[in-house]
């Protein structure tokens, strides 16, 4: 009787799905090393999704988000690699046969990560850029900086310091030899053979209040 009752539920038992299946045969799982590797650069990988989002969202205007993750070309490299380097890791491959799918992802995300090293290569200084502070308010709460982004040249504000540091607005072009200085806490000279300004900031905020204008002559 018991084994009729076997018999009967192995033949009603519904078949498992293929994508639970299909790796049973032959894989075996990582040693502890690589599972412990692999993990860690699974969770480097979402970290990085995370923090680049955030770069390049910014609501806050934070400097240490616009200068190490503001770049989402450089961000898309970053993501891509990680995420090859933990499938890799933690999904090896023993048989190709019967491991299609683990074949594709390696695939699919090396394919990936070479089209972002070729988009980045070629526009990523568009999006990212080179940060130079040239001046320093009196109370070291606003830096006047020069950023580059490819063969572009501007002045901005920062305001804060630390990781509460933000990026406060654009000041204008920054064509030539370029000198900027703090005459006061919320006053700022700029001089350069295109002419010399006097720009004024807000004493709350920092923000610019007038600008050098759209041109480098003013």
């Amino acid at each position: 009787m018991a084994e009729s009752n076997r018999t009967e539920s192995s033949r009603t038992a519904k078949p498992r799905p293929a994508w639970l299946v299909e790796d049973e045969p032959d894989a075996a799982r990582p040693r502890p090393v690589r599972r412990i590797a692999g993990a860690v650069v699974a969770s480097l990988a979402a970290a990085a999704l995370v923090v680049f989002v955030l770069g390049a969202w910014n609501p806050w205007d934070l400097v240490v988000l616009l200068r190490y993750f503001g770049n989402p070309l450089a961000g898309a490299v970053w993501v891509f690699g990680l995420s090859l380097a933990g499938v890799w890791l933690l999904t090896p491959v023993l048989n190709e046969a019967t491991q299609g799918r683990r074949l594709w992802a390696r695939f699919l995300l090396g394919a990936s990560l070479l089209l972002s090293l070729a988009v980045w290569g070629v526009a990523g200084s568009a999006f990212g850029g080179d940060y130079q502070v040239i001046a320093q308010s009196p109370d070291g709460s606003r830096r006047l900086v020069v950023r580059t982004a490819g063969e572009d040249h501007e002045l901005r504000i920062w305001s804060g310091t630390g990781l509460a540091a933000r990026d406060r607005g654009h000041l204008g072009l920054a064509c030539g030899n370029v000198v900027g200085a703090f005459t006061g806490n919320d006053r700022v000279h700029v001089a350069s053979v295109y002419g010399e300004f006097d720009l004024r900031l807000d004493p709350a905020t920092g923000k610019p209040e007038n600008t050098m204008g759209p041109t480098c002559s003013g």
